[in-house]
Protein backbone atom coordinates (compact mmCIF):
# COMPACT_ATOMS: atom_id res chain seq x y z
CA UNK A 1 0.00 0.00 0.00
CA UNK A 2 1.05 3.58 -0.66
CA UNK A 3 1.91 5.84 2.28
CA UNK A 4 -0.84 8.20 3.39
CA UNK A 5 -0.55 11.82 4.56
CA UNK A 6 -2.82 11.48 7.57
CA UNK A 7 0.10 12.01 9.96
CA UNK A 8 0.60 15.50 8.48
CA UNK A 9 -2.69 16.56 10.08
CA UNK A 10 -0.80 17.13 13.32
CA UNK A 11 1.17 20.34 13.65
CA UNK A 12 4.45 19.10 15.04
CA UNK A 13 5.49 22.61 16.04
CA UNK A 14 2.83 23.04 18.73
CA UNK A 15 4.06 22.79 22.29
CA UNK A 16 0.77 21.22 23.45
CA UNK A 17 -1.47 18.93 21.39
CA UNK A 18 -4.64 16.94 22.03
CA UNK A 19 -4.65 13.20 21.30
CA UNK A 20 -7.22 10.44 21.59
CA UNK A 21 -4.47 8.06 22.72
CA UNK A 22 -0.81 8.52 23.62
CA UNK A 23 1.20 5.28 23.73
CA UNK A 24 4.30 5.64 25.90
CA UNK A 25 7.00 3.14 24.98
CA UNK A 26 8.10 2.50 21.40
CA UNK A 27 9.38 -1.03 21.85
CA UNK A 28 7.91 -4.33 20.71
CA UNK A 29 4.54 -4.09 22.47
CA UNK A 30 4.15 -0.31 22.16
CA UNK A 31 4.87 -0.31 18.42
CA UNK A 32 2.43 -3.20 17.93
CA UNK A 33 -0.28 -1.35 19.85
CA UNK A 34 0.43 1.73 17.71
CA UNK A 35 -0.07 -0.21 14.46
CA UNK A 36 -3.35 -1.71 15.62
CA UNK A 37 -4.57 1.67 16.88
CA UNK A 38 -3.53 3.49 13.71
CA UNK A 39 -5.26 0.92 11.50
CA UNK A 40 -8.35 0.44 13.66
CA UNK A 41 -9.17 3.59 15.66
CA UNK A 42 -12.37 5.49 14.92
CA UNK A 43 -12.19 8.30 12.31
CA UNK A 44 -11.15 11.56 13.93
CA UNK A 45 -8.80 9.80 16.36
CA UNK A 46 -5.30 11.15 16.90
CA UNK A 47 -2.69 8.62 18.00
CA UNK A 48 0.84 9.33 19.20
CA UNK A 49 3.63 6.84 19.88
CA UNK A 50 6.22 8.25 22.29
CA UNK A 51 9.68 6.84 22.91
CA UNK A 52 13.33 7.41 22.01
CA UNK A 53 15.01 5.68 19.09
CA UNK A 54 17.80 3.19 19.76
CA UNK A 55 21.09 4.98 20.60
CA UNK A 56 23.71 4.78 17.86
CA UNK A 57 27.49 4.91 17.88
CA UNK A 58 28.02 4.80 21.65
CA UNK A 59 28.91 2.20 24.25
CA UNK A 60 26.12 0.86 26.53
CA UNK A 61 27.52 2.76 29.52
CA UNK A 62 26.92 6.04 27.69
CA UNK A 63 23.34 5.30 26.64
CA UNK A 64 20.35 7.10 28.07
CA UNK A 65 17.72 4.83 26.51
CA UNK A 66 17.50 1.07 26.82
CA UNK A 67 15.21 -1.60 25.42
CA UNK A 68 14.93 -5.35 25.03
CA UNK A 69 14.36 -4.82 21.29
CA UNK A 70 17.85 -3.42 20.68
CA UNK A 71 19.03 -6.72 19.18
CA UNK A 72 18.80 -8.87 16.05
CA UNK A 73 17.93 -12.30 17.45
CA UNK A 74 14.79 -13.39 19.31
CA UNK A 75 13.41 -16.93 19.18
CA UNK A 76 9.93 -17.36 17.74
CA UNK A 77 7.84 -20.51 17.90
CA UNK A 78 4.23 -21.68 18.07
CA UNK A 79 4.84 -24.31 20.74
CA UNK A 80 5.10 -23.58 24.47
CA UNK A 81 4.54 -25.49 27.71
CA UNK A 82 1.92 -22.87 28.59
CA UNK A 83 -1.15 -22.87 26.27
CA UNK A 84 -1.82 -19.13 26.73
CA UNK A 85 1.67 -18.15 25.63
CA UNK A 86 1.37 -20.61 22.75
CA UNK A 87 -1.85 -18.91 21.62
CA UNK A 88 -0.36 -15.41 21.96
CA UNK A 89 2.55 -16.54 19.82
CA UNK A 90 0.40 -18.22 17.17
CA UNK A 91 -1.83 -15.18 16.71
CA UNK A 92 1.21 -12.93 16.37
CA UNK A 93 3.04 -15.25 13.96
CA UNK A 94 -0.12 -15.43 11.83
CA UNK A 95 0.29 -11.68 11.21
CA UNK A 96 4.04 -11.59 10.51
CA UNK A 97 3.53 -11.69 6.73
CA UNK A 98 0.90 -8.95 6.94
CA UNK A 99 3.24 -6.69 8.91
CA UNK A 100 6.10 -7.33 6.47
CA UNK A 101 3.83 -6.52 3.52
CA UNK A 102 2.43 -3.34 5.08
CA UNK A 103 5.85 -2.05 6.08
CA UNK A 104 8.17 -3.38 3.41
CA UNK A 105 10.48 -4.56 6.24
CA UNK A 106 11.52 -8.22 6.52
CA UNK A 107 12.12 -9.40 10.10
CA UNK A 108 11.16 -13.11 10.26
CA UNK A 109 13.53 -16.02 9.45
CA UNK A 110 11.60 -19.28 9.24
CA UNK A 111 14.41 -21.70 10.13
CA UNK A 112 12.38 -23.83 12.55
CA UNK A 113 12.67 -24.36 16.30
CA UNK A 114 14.02 -27.20 18.43
CA UNK A 115 13.17 -27.72 22.13
CA UNK A 116 15.42 -30.22 23.91
CA UNK A 117 15.48 -31.81 27.37
CA UNK A 118 15.60 -35.16 29.13
CA UNK A 119 13.24 -37.65 27.53
CA UNK A 120 9.94 -37.52 29.40
CA UNK A 121 10.69 -34.18 31.12
CA UNK A 122 7.43 -32.42 32.15
CA UNK A 123 8.12 -29.22 30.19
CA UNK A 124 8.95 -31.18 27.03
CA UNK A 125 5.85 -33.35 27.40
CA UNK A 126 3.67 -30.26 27.99
CA UNK A 127 5.09 -28.55 24.92
CA UNK A 128 4.31 -31.54 22.72
CA UNK A 129 0.84 -31.91 24.21
CA UNK A 130 -0.03 -28.25 23.62
CA UNK A 131 1.30 -28.46 20.07
CA UNK A 132 -0.93 -31.47 19.36
CA UNK A 133 -3.98 -29.84 20.99
CA UNK A 134 -3.53 -26.61 19.03
CA UNK A 135 -2.75 -28.26 15.70
CA UNK A 136 0.88 -27.10 15.48
CA UNK A 137 2.95 -29.32 13.14
CA UNK A 138 5.77 -30.90 15.14
CA UNK A 139 7.92 -34.00 15.36
CA UNK A 140 9.30 -35.86 18.37
CA UNK A 141 13.01 -36.69 18.14
CA UNK A 142 14.95 -39.18 20.24
CA UNK A 143 18.67 -38.96 21.04
CA UNK A 144 19.70 -40.77 17.86
CA UNK A 145 17.59 -38.49 15.67
CA UNK A 146 19.06 -35.41 17.36
CA UNK A 147 22.61 -36.61 16.66
CA UNK A 148 21.80 -37.39 13.05
CA UNK A 149 20.05 -34.10 12.24
CA UNK A 150 22.26 -31.76 14.26
CA UNK A 151 25.77 -33.22 14.29
CA UNK A 152 27.23 -29.84 15.31
CA UNK A 153 25.23 -29.78 18.58
CA UNK A 154 26.10 -31.87 21.63
CA UNK A 155 23.32 -32.83 24.07
CA UNK A 156 23.56 -35.06 27.17
CA UNK A 157 22.73 -38.76 26.95
CA UNK A 158 19.03 -39.48 27.07
CA UNK A 159 18.04 -36.21 25.41
CA UNK A 160 14.87 -35.86 23.36
CA UNK A 161 13.46 -33.02 21.32
CA UNK A 162 10.33 -31.43 19.90
CA UNK A 163 11.03 -30.16 16.38
CA UNK A 164 8.76 -27.43 15.01
CA UNK A 165 9.52 -27.00 11.29
CA UNK A 166 7.16 -24.20 10.21
CA UNK A 167 6.09 -20.75 11.44
CA UNK A 168 9.08 -20.73 13.78
CA UNK A 169 12.72 -19.72 13.90
CA UNK A 170 13.82 -16.25 14.88
CA UNK A 171 12.93 -12.59 14.40
CA UNK A 172 14.95 -9.40 14.38
CA UNK A 173 13.49 -7.51 17.32
CA UNK A 174 14.72 -4.12 16.14
CA UNK A 175 13.41 -4.69 12.59
CA UNK A 176 10.04 -5.83 13.94
CA UNK A 177 9.74 -2.52 15.81
CA UNK A 178 10.73 -0.66 12.64
CA UNK A 179 8.15 -2.65 10.67
CA UNK A 180 5.33 -1.96 13.12
CA UNK A 181 5.97 1.78 13.13
CA UNK A 182 6.38 1.91 9.35
CA UNK A 183 3.11 0.01 8.86
CA UNK A 184 1.32 2.42 11.21
CA UNK A 185 2.64 5.38 9.22
CA UNK A 186 2.01 3.92 5.76
CA UNK A 187 -1.36 2.26 6.35
CA UNK A 188 -3.01 4.53 8.91
CA UNK A 189 -6.79 4.44 8.52
CA UNK A 190 -8.33 7.36 6.59
CA UNK A 191 -9.46 10.02 9.02
CA UNK A 192 -7.00 8.87 11.71
CA UNK A 193 -3.82 10.84 12.45
CA UNK A 194 -0.71 9.02 13.65
CA UNK A 195 2.45 10.68 14.93
CA UNK A 196 5.76 9.17 16.01
CA UNK A 197 7.28 11.28 18.82
CA UNK A 198 10.98 10.42 19.13
CA UNK A 199 11.52 11.47 22.75
CA UNK A 200 11.40 10.05 26.28
CA UNK A 201 8.42 10.60 28.56
CA UNK A 202 9.44 11.70 32.05
CA UNK A 203 5.99 11.80 33.64
CA UNK A 204 2.29 11.13 33.11
CA UNK A 205 0.02 13.42 35.11
CA UNK A 206 -3.72 13.18 35.51
CA UNK A 207 -5.34 16.58 35.17
CA UNK A 208 -6.84 17.68 38.48
CA UNK A 209 -10.25 18.65 37.12
CA UNK A 210 -10.69 15.30 35.43
CA UNK A 211 -9.52 13.39 38.48
CA UNK A 212 -12.04 15.21 40.67
CA UNK A 213 -14.89 14.43 38.30
CA UNK A 214 -13.93 10.78 38.00
CA UNK A 215 -12.77 8.97 34.89
CA UNK A 216 -14.80 5.76 34.79
CA UNK A 217 -16.54 6.59 31.52
CA UNK A 218 -17.04 4.39 28.51
CA UNK A 219 -14.08 4.08 26.18
CA UNK A 220 -15.71 2.97 22.93
CA UNK A 221 -15.92 5.73 20.34
CA UNK A 222 -18.95 4.07 18.77
CA UNK A 223 -21.13 5.19 21.70
CA UNK A 224 -20.34 8.90 21.39
CA UNK A 225 -17.59 11.45 21.35
CA UNK A 226 -14.22 10.64 22.84
CA UNK A 227 -13.71 11.98 26.37
CA UNK A 228 -11.99 15.33 26.81
CA UNK A 229 -8.22 15.22 27.41
CA UNK A 230 -7.52 14.09 30.95
CA UNK A 231 -3.77 13.38 31.02
CA UNK A 232 -0.58 15.26 30.40
CA UNK A 233 2.44 13.37 29.08
CA UNK A 234 5.57 15.37 29.86
CA UNK A 235 8.53 14.85 27.55
CA UNK A 236 12.24 15.14 28.34
CA UNK A 237 12.64 18.04 25.89
CA UNK A 238 9.97 20.10 27.72
CA UNK A 239 7.04 19.44 25.43
CA UNK A 240 3.69 18.35 26.80
CA UNK A 241 1.10 16.12 25.13
CA UNK A 242 -2.51 16.21 26.33
CA UNK A 243 -4.36 12.93 25.95
CA UNK A 244 -7.80 11.47 26.56
CA UNK A 245 -6.17 8.11 27.22
CA UNK A 246 -2.62 6.92 27.89
CA UNK A 247 -1.27 3.42 27.29
CA UNK A 248 2.03 2.55 29.00
CA UNK A 249 4.16 -0.04 27.18
CA UNK A 250 7.45 0.49 29.01
CA UNK A 251 8.41 -3.02 30.05
CA UNK A 252 10.97 -3.11 32.85
CA UNK A 253 10.80 0.69 33.10
CA UNK A 254 7.06 0.88 33.86
CA UNK A 255 7.57 1.58 37.58
CA UNK A 256 10.46 4.00 37.12
CA UNK A 257 12.62 5.96 37.00
CA UNK A 258 10.11 8.11 35.06
CA UNK A 259 6.88 9.00 36.91
CA UNK A 260 4.41 7.06 34.78
CA UNK A 261 2.07 5.18 37.15
CA UNK A 262 0.25 6.49 40.25
CA UNK A 263 1.20 3.35 42.18
CA UNK A 264 3.73 0.65 41.20
CA UNK A 265 2.34 -2.28 39.25
CA UNK A 266 3.03 -5.86 40.38
CA UNK A 267 6.15 -6.27 38.27
CA UNK A 268 9.56 -7.67 39.22
CA UNK A 269 12.70 -7.06 37.20
CA UNK A 270 15.53 -9.58 36.89
CA UNK A 271 18.87 -9.56 35.12
CA UNK A 272 19.36 -11.43 31.88
CA UNK A 273 22.54 -11.76 29.88
CA UNK A 274 23.76 -13.27 26.64
CA UNK A 275 27.13 -14.07 25.10
CA UNK A 276 27.83 -13.35 21.42
CA UNK A 277 30.39 -15.38 19.44
CA UNK A 278 31.45 -13.61 16.24
CA UNK A 279 32.07 -16.32 13.63
CA UNK A 280 34.31 -16.54 10.62
CA UNK A 281 33.03 -17.85 7.30
CA UNK A 282 34.15 -21.42 8.01
CA UNK A 283 32.35 -21.71 11.33
CA UNK A 284 29.26 -19.97 10.00
CA UNK A 285 29.02 -22.44 7.10
CA UNK A 286 28.85 -25.38 9.54
CA UNK A 287 25.48 -24.20 10.80
CA UNK A 288 23.62 -23.94 7.52
CA UNK A 289 19.94 -24.62 8.24
CA UNK A 290 20.35 -24.50 12.03
CA UNK A 291 17.10 -23.85 13.95
CA UNK A 292 16.66 -21.77 17.07
CA UNK A 293 17.13 -23.95 20.16
CA UNK A 294 15.86 -24.02 23.76
CA UNK A 295 17.47 -26.65 26.01
CA UNK A 296 16.53 -27.37 29.66
CA UNK A 297 18.37 -30.03 31.66
CA UNK A 298 18.71 -30.76 35.40
CA UNK A 299 22.00 -28.88 35.79
CA UNK A 300 21.77 -26.21 33.08
CA UNK A 301 19.44 -24.35 30.74
CA UNK A 302 20.17 -22.39 27.57
CA UNK A 303 18.71 -20.87 24.47
CA UNK A 304 20.72 -20.64 21.28
CA UNK A 305 20.23 -18.60 18.11
CA UNK A 306 21.72 -19.71 14.77
CA UNK A 307 24.31 -17.45 13.12
CA UNK A 308 22.72 -14.05 12.41
CA UNK A 309 24.21 -11.14 10.50
CA UNK A 310 24.27 -8.00 12.67
CA UNK A 311 24.18 -4.42 11.33
CA UNK A 312 27.88 -3.93 12.10
CA UNK A 313 28.78 -6.83 9.77
CA UNK A 314 29.42 -9.50 12.43
CA UNK A 315 27.94 -12.98 12.05
CA UNK A 316 26.85 -13.84 15.59
CA UNK A 317 26.05 -17.12 17.34
CA UNK A 318 24.22 -16.08 20.52
CA UNK A 319 23.58 -18.00 23.74
CA UNK A 320 21.79 -17.16 26.97
CA UNK A 321 21.64 -19.51 29.92
CA UNK A 322 23.25 -20.68 33.15
CA UNK A 323 24.30 -23.69 35.14
CA UNK A 324 21.93 -24.62 37.96
CA UNK A 325 23.30 -25.85 41.29
CA UNK A 326 19.95 -27.23 42.50
CA UNK A 327 19.31 -30.17 40.19
CA UNK A 328 15.53 -29.90 40.71
CA UNK A 329 15.30 -26.17 39.85
CA UNK A 330 14.30 -26.35 36.16
CA UNK A 331 11.42 -28.74 36.91
CA UNK A 332 10.25 -27.39 40.27
CA UNK A 333 8.52 -24.26 41.56
CA UNK A 334 7.50 -23.28 38.05
CA UNK A 335 5.27 -20.27 37.53
CA UNK A 336 2.62 -20.10 34.80
CA UNK A 337 5.29 -19.22 32.24
CA UNK A 338 7.33 -22.32 33.03
CA UNK A 339 10.03 -20.38 34.87
CA UNK A 340 11.50 -20.45 38.36
CA UNK A 341 11.62 -17.11 40.26
CA UNK A 342 15.22 -17.60 41.39
CA UNK A 343 16.65 -19.73 38.63
CA UNK A 344 20.38 -19.74 37.99
CA UNK A 345 21.87 -16.94 35.94
CA UNK A 346 19.50 -14.21 37.12
CA UNK A 347 19.20 -11.90 40.10
CA UNK A 348 16.55 -9.34 41.07
CA UNK A 349 16.75 -5.64 40.20
CA UNK A 350 14.48 -4.17 42.88
CA UNK A 351 15.04 -0.46 42.18
CA UNK A 352 14.97 1.58 38.95
CA UNK A 353 18.55 2.66 39.69
CA UNK A 354 19.57 -1.02 39.77
CA UNK A 355 18.00 -1.50 36.35
CA UNK A 356 19.93 1.39 34.82
CA UNK A 357 23.20 0.29 36.40
CA UNK A 358 22.74 -3.24 35.08
CA UNK A 359 22.02 -2.14 31.51
CA UNK A 360 25.05 0.14 31.51
CA UNK A 361 27.34 -2.58 32.88
CA UNK A 362 27.16 -4.79 29.80
CA UNK A 363 26.69 -7.81 32.07
CA UNK A 364 28.47 -9.82 34.74
CA UNK A 365 32.01 -11.04 33.99
CA UNK A 366 31.57 -14.36 35.80
CA UNK A 367 28.31 -15.09 33.97
CA UNK A 368 29.99 -14.28 30.67
CA UNK A 369 32.75 -16.81 31.37
CA UNK A 370 30.18 -19.43 32.38
CA UNK A 371 28.17 -18.94 29.20
CA UNK A 372 31.31 -19.04 27.05
CA UNK A 373 32.07 -22.46 28.49
CA UNK A 374 28.50 -23.62 27.95
CA UNK A 375 28.54 -22.54 24.33
CA UNK A 376 31.81 -24.38 23.68
CA UNK A 377 30.31 -27.53 25.26
CA UNK A 378 27.04 -27.28 23.34
CA UNK A 379 28.77 -26.48 20.04
CA UNK A 380 32.20 -28.18 20.12
CA UNK A 381 35.05 -26.93 17.95
CA UNK A 382 34.06 -23.25 17.74
CA UNK A 383 36.82 -20.76 17.01
CA UNK A 384 35.18 -17.36 17.58
CA UNK A 385 36.80 -14.25 16.16
CA UNK A 386 35.48 -12.20 19.07
CA UNK A 387 33.36 -12.73 22.19
CA UNK A 388 31.00 -10.07 23.56
CA UNK A 389 28.44 -9.95 26.34
CA UNK A 390 25.13 -8.09 26.44
CA UNK A 391 22.94 -7.14 29.41
CA UNK A 392 19.15 -7.03 29.30
CA UNK A 393 16.27 -7.30 31.78
CA UNK A 394 13.35 -9.67 32.28
CA UNK A 395 10.15 -8.02 33.55
CA UNK A 396 8.11 -10.71 35.32
CA UNK A 397 4.60 -10.88 36.73
CA UNK A 398 3.10 -12.95 39.54
CA UNK A 399 0.86 -14.85 37.12
CA UNK A 400 3.44 -15.49 34.43
CA UNK A 401 1.18 -13.65 31.96
CA UNK A 402 1.58 -10.05 30.80
CA UNK A 403 -0.40 -7.33 32.54
CA UNK A 404 -2.71 -5.73 29.97
CA UNK A 405 -5.58 -3.40 30.79
CA UNK A 406 -6.75 -0.48 32.89
CA UNK A 407 -4.61 0.89 35.73
CA UNK A 408 -7.19 3.51 36.69
CA UNK A 409 -9.34 6.07 34.92
CA UNK A 410 -8.18 6.20 31.32
CA UNK A 411 -4.62 5.11 32.11
CA UNK A 412 -3.77 1.67 30.72
CA UNK A 413 -0.68 -0.54 30.72
CA UNK A 414 0.79 -3.50 28.88
CA UNK A 415 3.91 -4.83 30.58
CA UNK A 416 5.49 -7.97 31.99
CA UNK A 417 6.80 -10.04 29.10
CA UNK A 418 8.26 -12.72 31.42
CA UNK A 419 11.05 -13.30 28.90
CA UNK A 420 8.53 -14.66 26.39
CA UNK A 421 6.94 -11.63 24.74
CA UNK A 422 9.07 -10.70 21.72
CA UNK A 423 7.56 -13.31 19.41
CA UNK A 424 4.07 -12.66 20.83
CA UNK A 425 4.24 -8.88 20.91
CA UNK A 426 1.81 -8.21 18.06
CA UNK A 427 -1.09 -9.98 19.79
CA UNK A 428 -0.22 -8.42 23.15
CA UNK A 429 -0.17 -5.03 21.43
CA UNK A 430 -3.55 -5.72 19.82
CA UNK A 431 -5.07 -6.57 23.19
CA UNK A 432 -3.52 -3.43 24.66
CA UNK A 433 -5.00 -1.25 21.90
CA UNK A 434 -8.40 -2.88 22.43
CA UNK A 435 -8.21 -2.25 26.17
CA UNK A 436 -7.28 1.42 25.71
CA UNK A 437 -9.70 2.28 22.88
CA UNK A 438 -12.56 -0.06 23.73
CA UNK A 439 -12.87 -1.31 20.16
CA UNK A 440 -10.98 -1.47 16.87
CA UNK A 441 -12.50 -1.22 13.42
CA UNK A 442 -11.83 -4.14 11.11
CA UNK A 443 -12.96 -5.34 7.71
CA UNK A 444 -16.08 -3.85 6.18
CA UNK A 445 -17.49 -1.91 9.09
CA UNK A 446 -16.81 -4.62 11.66
CA UNK A 447 -15.62 -4.03 15.22
CA UNK A 448 -13.21 -5.98 17.39
CA UNK A 449 -13.89 -5.91 21.12
CA UNK A 450 -12.09 -7.61 23.96
CA UNK A 451 -14.91 -9.53 25.59
CA UNK A 452 -15.16 -11.60 28.78
CA UNK A 453 -13.99 -14.14 27.76
CA UNK A 454 -12.13 -13.32 24.56
CA UNK A 455 -14.30 -13.73 21.50
CA UNK A 456 -12.26 -16.70 20.30
CA UNK A 457 -10.59 -18.24 23.33
CA UNK A 458 -11.18 -18.17 27.07
CA UNK A 459 -7.39 -18.32 27.47
CA UNK A 460 -7.34 -14.61 26.56
CA UNK A 461 -10.12 -13.45 28.86
CA UNK A 462 -9.52 -9.86 30.00
CA UNK A 463 -9.59 -10.72 33.68
CA UNK A 464 -6.57 -13.02 33.30
CA UNK A 465 -4.40 -10.04 32.28
CA UNK A 466 -5.83 -7.29 34.53
CA UNK A 467 -3.06 -5.07 35.99
CA UNK A 468 -5.09 -4.16 39.08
Amino acid sequence: PEPTRASSLIDQQRETADYSLVIVGAGLIGSAAARHAALGAAPGSRIALVGPSEPQGRQPGEWGAFGAHHDEGRITRCTDPDPTWALLAQRSIDRYAEIEEQSGVQFFSEVGHLAVGPAGAPLLVARAANAAAQGVPHELLDAAALRERYPYLFFPAGAAGVWEPRRSGHISARRLVTAQISAAQRCVRPGVAFERVDESAVAVEEEAAKAAAGTEQATGEAEGEAPAPSYRVLLRDGRELRAARVLLCCGAFTNGPSRLVPVPLRLSNFTTQTVHFSLGDGDAARFEGMPSVIAKFPTWWAYLLPPIRYPDGRTVLKLGGARVEDASAPAARLDAAGRTPGRGGTRPLPEPSDLLTWYRSGGDAAARCEMEGMLHELVPGLQPLEVRSDACANCRTETGLPLVGKVRGQLYAAAGGNGLAAKSSDEIGRLAALAALGSLCCGEGGLQRWQEPDYESELLARERFAPC
